[in-house]
């Protein structure tokens, strides 16, 4: 499977507002996939890393890597999170009451 650039960039964008909406019951998902995506925010966050992050480019290397792979196993959440945002347009209906006769009179 392979993703673009801009593919990724697009699930990274998408990431903090899907685990937000989680968090607040308003997008519903597997448990695993919640699990991956509250490991890499806690990952990435944590000051406990498998390189430490004082080491030049190791450091932020390995967050990186961890990060995409978490966003290529998301990819299919991420972009079904998407496409229920986008048509999730909220459409006034109006309907037209005939006047009643008390209303009609004044």
């Amino acid at each position: 499977m392979k993703f673009s650039p801009l593919e990724i960039l697009k699930d990274f964008a998408s990431f903090f507002p899907m685990v937000w909406a989680i968090l607040r019951g308003r997008w519903k998902m597997p448990w695993k996939t919640f699990f991956l995506a509250l490991l890499c925010l806690v990952y990435f966050i944590s000051p406990v890393d498998a390189l430490p992050d004082v080491l030049p480019l190791l450091g932020i290397a390995d967050d990186s890597a961890f990060i995409l792979l978490v966003l290529t196993l998301l990819h299919k959440d991420l972009t079904a999170f998407r496409q229920a945002k986008n048509q999730d347009k909220t459409v006034l209906e109006a309907q037209i009451v005939p006047p009643s006769e008390e209303n009609a009179k004044k």
